[in-house]
């Protein structure tokens, strides 16, 4: 299974510590991201190290970890698809890259965002769950 993952589902794998840091270590699982998602990853290291109660070394340390899984995609490669993404998107352009990527290589996006749903490009984890162990957890 290859899903593209929203920077919001990566903050939460170091904030919950629960079912998504499993899903993105399955094996069957192929994760991938824009590339411009480690910058963003870091602009938040604070708010990430004070709600997940890491240290600073923890967290480079987690995010190393998390990123050895991810396949960062740069934008040269879905960035024909960016004018399709933000017509799609109308005002909420924040997440044309992630739509593009969707666009690029037809898999669904991992987000929370009820929108991009709305859009048909949200994948939930409980649907990713759900296709990789057959329930609903």
């Amino acid at each position: 299974m290859e899903v593209n993952l929203d920077t919001n589902i990566l903050f939460r794998a170091l904030i919950s510590h629960g079912i998504v840091v499993l899903l993105l270590f399955d094996f069957r699982l192929k994760v991938n991201a824009p590339e411009r998602m480690r910058e963003e990853f870091y602009t938040h290291k604070e708010e990430i190290m004070e709600k997940s109660q890491l240290s600073e070394e923890d967290f480079h340390a987690a995010a190393a970890l998390l990123f050895e899984k991810i396949n960062f995609i740069s934008l040269e490669n879905y960035q024909q698809f960016l004018p399709e993404a933000k017509r799609l998107l109308g005002e909420h352009t924040k997440d044309a890259e992630f739509i593009a990527l969707c666009l690029m290589n037809g898999a669904k996006l991992w987000t929370y965002e009820k929108l991009l749903f709305e859009l048909g490009f949200g994948i939930s984890t409980k649907e990713i769950s759900r296709q990789l162990y057959g329930n609903s957890e």
